[in-house]
């Protein structure tokens, strides 16, 4: 689950740096400008390059820590919930086996019960699905939530410093293999994200 959050963590950094690459880039309509290569990032007017450390974001950020807390627990009540209600149901089914097996019950009692068990069985089916998609919606809402704050983030980092890109880096995984620490604004992110309550 984790490293889900971290994966997708990191599919939304790169859709803001998308973005924020659109927004610098749509501005100039000139043909010259579209054609040009930009230089490498460099301390005299070059391009400003900046990344920030997925990683530490994932294990810092209060809101995300927060949010990943609050679905945990929602998953581990479901599973608990749920486990109570097959075991009920597995319990019911061996009992009505042990009566089918005895041949002591009416068969028309068996129908009956057989139908209700089917019927539970069919139920637990659907509320699980029902969790299971209510939790992935969760999840989703979080993960949208988090760009948003994310991009808003850093669009104002952007504008009052001037990067051209802010980058996402992992170690082991992410979309850049190698950063120079310098270039490293984790820190004045994870302050204006955890400022914001």
């Amino acid at each position: 689950m984790t490293k889900n959050i971290s994966l997708v963590l990191n599919g939304v950094l790169l859709l803001a740096v998308a973005h924020l690459y659109y927004l610098n880039f749509s501005k100039k309509s000139t043909p010259e400008a579209a054609s040009t290569i930009a230089p490498p990032a460099s301390a005299e007017g070059g391009m400003r390059i900046a990344y920030v450390n997925a990683d530490t974001l994932d294990a810092k950020y209060d809101w995300l820590n927060q949010q990943k807390k609050a679905l945990e627990q929602r998953i581990q009540n479901a599973e608990k919930s749920m486990g109570a209600k097959k075991e009920a149901l597995a319990r019911d089914m061996a009992a009505f086996q042990k009566k089918y097996e005895s041949g002591t019950t009416p068969p028309a009692e068996l129908e009956k019960e057989y139908a209700a068990l089917s019927q539970r069985q069919q139920q637990l089916a659907a509320e699980e699905a029902r969790l299971g998609k209510q939790l992935s919606d969760e999840q989703q809402k979080a993960m949208s939530d988090l760009m948003t704050n994310v991009e808003s983030q850093l669009k104002s980092l952007q504008s009052q410093i001037g990067y051209d890109y802010i980058l996402s880096y992992s170690k082991g995984g992410g979309q850049v293999l190698f950063a120079n620490d310098s270039l490293d604004i984790t820190h004045q992110v994870l302050q204006l994200l955890n400022a914001k309550k």
